[in-house]
């Protein structure tokens, strides 16, 4: 007797769901697929045929949003990348420019200076 798989396109929706409820802190491809049920090996290709582009890259993004969304009101730099996750402020400084175009610091202060321009650059997911 055949086990029925879950749908591909559920099966993505529900990993987007986790990571979207643990923007937090760092959440790995083998936490994901432990939590749904599937092994990383299922999971991985079935989340890049989806959304082409990696699980990390996914999450990535994810924590980076929220990184921007905080960064008008945070106020010490290295915490808020301890808090979502990087491994060091160097870390999340060189992931934050490579998304969007600008250093956290230089990010803060256009937020803090022009708030609605800025939060349309973070929906739009960078600079």
């Amino acid at each position: 007797m055949r086990v029925r798989t879950r749908n591909t396109n559920e099966l993505v929706a529900q990993a987007k769901e986790y990571v979207a409820r643990n923007t937090n802190a760092r959440v790995r491809l083998a936490d994901v697929a432990r939590v749904l049920g599937v092994s990383p090996a299922i999971l991985a290709p079935a989340f890049r045929s989806v959304e082409k582009i990696s699980f990390y890259q996914y999450a990535l993004r994810l924590r980076l949003r929220s990184a921007a969304a905080l960064l008008s009101t945070s106020v010490d730099l290295a915490t808020l990348a301890l808090d979502l996750g990087f491994a060091s402020h160097s870390h999340f400084s060189t992931a934050f420019l490579r998304w969007s175009g600008s250093t956290p610091s230089a990010f803060r202060a256009r937020v803090r200076s022009e708030p609605g321009d800025s939060m349309a650059r973070i929906e739009r997911g960078g600079s």
